[in-house]
């Protein structure tokens, strides 16, 4: 599916239905409540690489953001280096506490892009609204870096145990 446009402003992509598709209403509550997942990626070789991220969930899409802050030039981060040699990634969003009873997890896995360039504007701008509105933090830190850079994941399966 490619991103679309309506009359009212950018539509991110995906389907109407698409997370219920694939997890159930309290897999897609647990997700969109989680504060920080953490995504996996791995270069040509596999060497896995993890790194903690803040996310939205919508419509079958994790969005995650290359921010403001200085790490340097955005693009040779690790995780997009990785991504632009194998796309395939995992994420996962876990919750512990000291009562076992209340333990759970999700792992999502699916293909990344780095949405980047004037092609995919209207889809990251729909995409750093939600997590404007998500994060209250990035009303004073720039979304996308200099570059404009946002990682989407498409889920394509998922793996989940415990207490949602």
């Amino acid at each position: 599916m490619r991103p679309s446009a309506a009359p009212g402003g950018p539509v991110l992509r995906g389907g109407a239905g698409a997370e219920q598709a694939l997890l159930s209403e309290r897999e897609a509550q647990f997700l969109r409540m989680a504060r920080v997942g953490r995504l996996a990626t791995a270069d040509a070789s596999g060497r896995p690489h993890v790194v903690p991220v803040v996310f939205v969930w919508h419509e079958g899409f994790i969005y995650t953001p290359i921010d403001g802050k200085p790490k340097g030039d955005p693009r040779r981060l690790r995780r997009l280096r990785n991504i632009r040699e194998n796309p395939r990634v995992a994420f996962l969003v876990d919750r512990y506490e000291e009562d076992w009873t209340r333990l759970g997890f999700l792992l999502l896995r699916g293909r990344a892009d780095i949405l980047e360039g004037e092609g995919t504007a209207g889809e990251r701008g729909a995409a750093e609204g939600l997590l404007r509105e998500k994060y209250p933090q990035y009303r004073e830190v720039p979304l996308g870096g200099p570059e404009g850079l946002l990682i989407r994941v498409a889920a394509e399966g998922r793996a989940s145990w415990g207490n949602f």
